[in-house]
C-alpha cells in the first residue's frame, strides 16, 4: 500500500487540510470574539453620551462618582480623593438615624415652628424685604442645608468682586442666589421623608454589620452588599437633584455676562476660578476619559483598527476596575469580577495572536504597507 506523503515533487511541504480548517476556524472564532467585545464595549461607551437634538450638542450622561465612592480594593483612597465631597453630604446627610413615632411634644414645637417661620416671611413680604429662608431645626437635612449654603455664598461674593462685573450684574447674582436658596429649601422639604428613611435603612445597614457573623451565616454578605448599593442609590438620588440647583446657579451667574464680557478672556478665567470646583473639574475630566476609552475601545475593535493598541487598553481599563473590587474583600460587590476577568482574557487572546491576521484594517493597512514599503524580492 502506497504511503501518502506530505510533500510535493519539489520538496516543499504541504499543509494538510485539518492544518488548515483548524487555522480557519481559529480566524472565524477570535473574528466573533473580537466583534462581540467591540459591540459591548461600544454600547456601553454610547450609552455614556446623550444628544440634545433642540441644541445641537452632544453631552455626558454618565458620572464615575457612584462606582469610585463604593471602591474598596487598594485603590480605594485614590480614587475617593479625587472625588468632590459636595458640601460633606457623607457626614451630615448620610447619617444612620432610626425613625420612630413623633411625640406630641415634638409635633407641638413642630408645628409652632411653622406658625413662627410663616409670621416672619408674613412680615417681611408686607415689608417688601427678601422673604427669609430657613431650615427647620428638627428637620434630617438642616444641617447639610446649611453647609451647602455656607459653601455658596463665597461664589456669590467671589462673583461680585470679579473686575469688571457691574453693579446691576452683582444684584442680579444676589437676586439668583436667592431663588436658588429657595429652590433648595422647597426640594430638600419634599425630599424630607426620603432622607428620613435613607437615615433608617442606613442605621439598619449599621446593625447588619456590627451583628457579625457574616461567614456563618449563607447569603449574609450579600445581603450587606445589596443594602450597601441601595443606600448609595438613594443618597446619589437626593444628592443629585442638589447638584442640579448648584449648576443652575453657576449656569445662572454665567448667563449674567454680556457678549462683550464673554470675550474678555481674563474675566472668563476669574469667573470659572470662583465658581468651579477643581475635584469637580477633576471628576468631569475622568468621566469623559472613561467614556471616550469604553468608546474608542469598541470602535476599534468593530472596525479591527490599531487592535492591539485598543486590547492593551481595554485590559488596563478592566484591571483597573477589577482592582477595586477584589473578591477577597468582604465588602466588595464581585457581581461583574468575573465577566470582567472573562473579557481581560479574551483580550489577552487577540492580544498575542496578532491584529493583522484577522479581517479588519489592520489586515488591509499591513498588506498595503508590506505592497508598498516592504521587501518586493521573492
Amino acid at each position: 500500500m502506497p504511503i501518502v506523503s506530505n510533500k510535493t515533487s519539489n520538496n516543499v511541504p504541504q499543509i494538510p487540510i485539518a492544518c488548515g480548517q483548524t487555522a480557519w476556524l481559529a480566524i472565524v472564532g477570535l473574528l466573533l470574539l473580537r466583534s462581540c467585545i467591540g459591540w459591548h464595549f461600544f454600547s456601553e461607551g454610547t450609552k455614556k453620551f446623550a444628544y440634545d437634538p433642540a441644541r445641537g450638542k452632544l453631552s455626558l450622561n454618565f458620572s464615575a462618582e457612584p462606582f469610585m465612592r463604593q471602591t474598596t480594593g487598594p485603590l480605594a483612597g485614590l480614587l475617593k480623593n479625587q472625588l468632590p465631597n459636595f458640601h460633606d453630604w457623607e457626614t451630615l446627610l448620610a447619617v444612620p438615624k432610626q425613625s420612630q413615632p413623633l411625640t406630641s411634644t415634638e409635633i407641638t414645637e413642630r408645628q409652632e415652628w411653622h406658625k413662627q417661620y410663616a409670621r416672619r416671611r408674613a412680615e417681611a413680604k408686607k415689608e417688601k424685604q427678601p422673604l427669609p429662608i430657613e431650615f427647620p431645626e428638627y428637620a434630617p437635612y438642616t444641617a447639610w442645608a446649611n453647609q451647602i449654603i455656607d459653601d455658596l455664598r463665597p461664589h456669590l461674593k467671589s462673583y461680585t468682586e470679579i473686575q469688571g462685573i457691574t453693579n446691576e450684574q452683582s444684584a442680579q447674582a444676589a437676586e439668583l442666589f436667592h431663588q436658588q436658596h429657595q429652590h433648595l429649601a422647597d426640594l430638600l422639604d419634599e425630599e424630607e421623608e426620603s432622607i428620613t428613611e435613607l437615615q433608617h435603612e442606613l442605621w439598619r445597614l449599621k446593625n447588619m454589620q456590627a451583628a457579625g457573623g457574616a461567614e456563618d451565616i449563607p447569603y449574609r454578605q450579600k445581603r450587606i452588599t445589596a443594602k450597601q448599593y441601595e443606600t448609595s442609590d438613594a443618597a446619589n438620588q437626593v444628592v443629585g437633584k442638589v447638584r442640579n440647583i448648584e449648576q443652575e446657579l453657576i449656569n445662572g451667574f454665567r448667563s449674567l455676562l454680556t457678549e462683550e464680557q464673554q470675550k474678555n478672556t481674563m474675566l472668563v478665567d476669574n469667573l470659572e476660578s470662583a465658581l468651579v470646583n477643581p475635584k469637580q473639574r477633576n471628576l468631569h475630566t475622568i468621566n469623559i476619559g472613561i467614556a471616550c476609552l469604553v468608546t474608542g475601545v469598541g470602535i476599534c475593535f468593530l472596525l479591527g483598527f490599531l487592535t492591539r493598541l485598543a486590547a492593551l487598553s481595554g485590559i488596563l481599563f478592566l484591571l483597573s476596575v477589577m482592582l477595586t473590587q477584589l473578591p477577597w474583600n468582604p465588602e466588595a460587590n464581585i457581581t461583574y469580577f468575573y465577566y470582567q476577568l472573562v473579557e481581560c482574557a479574551a483580550f489577552f487572546s487577540i492580544l498575542a495572536f496578532g491584529a493583522r491576521r484577522l479581517p479588519g484594517l489592520d489586515y488591509i493597512l499591513s498588506g498595503l504597507w508590506c505592497r508598498c514599503c516592504g521587501n518586493k524580492a521573492p
